[in-house]
């Protein structure tokens, strides 16, 4: 996590020992749309650090890897990945959107292939509209997604 954010945002502040924010779990149903089409799952997580609770913080999208998903592997990548903590102390609210295992993406991987659809790689594609829309709500467009 501290290598890609350092080469994204420049040179960070050193971590806390431990994270001082707080985990959100949420709903991503109402992003996702038709979700056996899109292929999220229904709950997604977001960490905001307590700093970060009145804004002025940017937002870091934490996609994880086949079967790196909380399906999978409980909360080992939102948690143990490091973005936490950095966050911590360098003003990053993170999003952590998860995607679903299912009989087209056995695996619960992000779409590369077109499981969700033609327009998988594009800018209509049914991840990439979810996650825009939880984006949007973090940054107060339209509430937030705890």
């Amino acid at each position: 996590a501290k290598d890609l954010l350092t080469h994204i945002l420049g040179p960070l502040a050193a971590p806390p020992t431990a994270p001082a924010g707080r985990y959100v779990v949420f709903d991503q149903r109402p992003f996702a749309g038709e979700r056996s089409r899109s292929g999220m799952a229904a709950e997604g997580v977001v960490y905001i650090p307590d700093r970060c609770r009145s804004g002025g913080c940017r937002v870091h999208v934490a996609f994880h890897g086949c079967a790196q998903n909380r399906e999978t592997v409980g909360d080992a990548f939102v948690e143990r990945t490091g973005f936490a903590r950095l966050a911590d102390t360098n003003r990053l609210v993170v999003l952590f959107p998860q995607a679903v295992v299912s009989s087209s993406n056995p695996q619960g991987c992000w779409d590369w292939w077109g499981y969700s659809g033609p327009d998988f790689l594009t800018r209509d594609a049914p991840q990439i509209w979810a996650v825009h829309g939880m984006l949007e709500r973090l940054a107060g467009k339209s509430g937030s997604p705890s």
